[in-house]
């Protein structure tokens, strides 16, 4: 990677955290759209969501929920916006994947609505047969390689004459 990347820097020096463990990052957006609005993200560098392993993304959106239910909890949210702007298309700004967490109030001013585009039966057709075709796989999921765990053999405990004595009177047969 040529070019330093903003998100990995801001975990590096952990500006900002509200949230962390061994796969995922949160933290207070420096720009934010309202109060409260959170970016989480992988803490390995992925710059789009098709690259981010399945158990990493499950961890990104179970970690997205609690932290959007924090915000109703600690901020007054009335809901919350969970986007992803995944590739320049979309808006990515940042050559890292990350979800915005964006608490929201009633009649707060942010407009995040688009004007729907109407297709005609035929284009949502063949629309959905492709995207059936492409989804049927669905279901393999990648797994988190686990860590063998070493097993050790029972131990040898060391006995004096007088232990060996009383261990002998338990296996003695009346």
């Amino acid at each position: 990677m040529g070019k330093k990347c903003e998100i990995c820097e801001i975990i590096k020096s952990k500006k900002g955290k509200v949230y962390e463990d061994d796969k995922v990052f949160a933290f207070l957006a420096q720009k934010p759209a309202s109060t409260g609005h959170v970016i989480i993200t992988s803490k390995e560098h992925y710059p789009i969501l098709e690259q981010i392993p399945d158990f990493v993304v499950g961890e990104l959106f179970t970690k997205a929920n609690k932290i959007s239910m924090a915000a109703f909890e600690t901020i007054g949210a009335e809901g919350t916006n969970i986007i992803m702007q995944n590739g320049v298309a979309a808006g990515q700004k940042h050559n890292h994947a990350i979800l915005h967490i964006i608490p929201r109030r009633e009649n707060d001013g942010l407009n995040l609505t688009w004007k729907p585009r109407q297709l005609d039966e035929e284009e949502m057709s063949t629309i959905e047969l492709k995207v059936k075709k492409e989804t049927e796989g669905i279901g393999a999921f990648e797994q988190e390689e686990e860590t063998p765990v070493e097993v050790k053999g029972p131990e040898k405990i060391e006995t004096g004459p007088e232990e060996d004595y009383l261990l002998k009177q338990l296996e003695r047969l009346p």
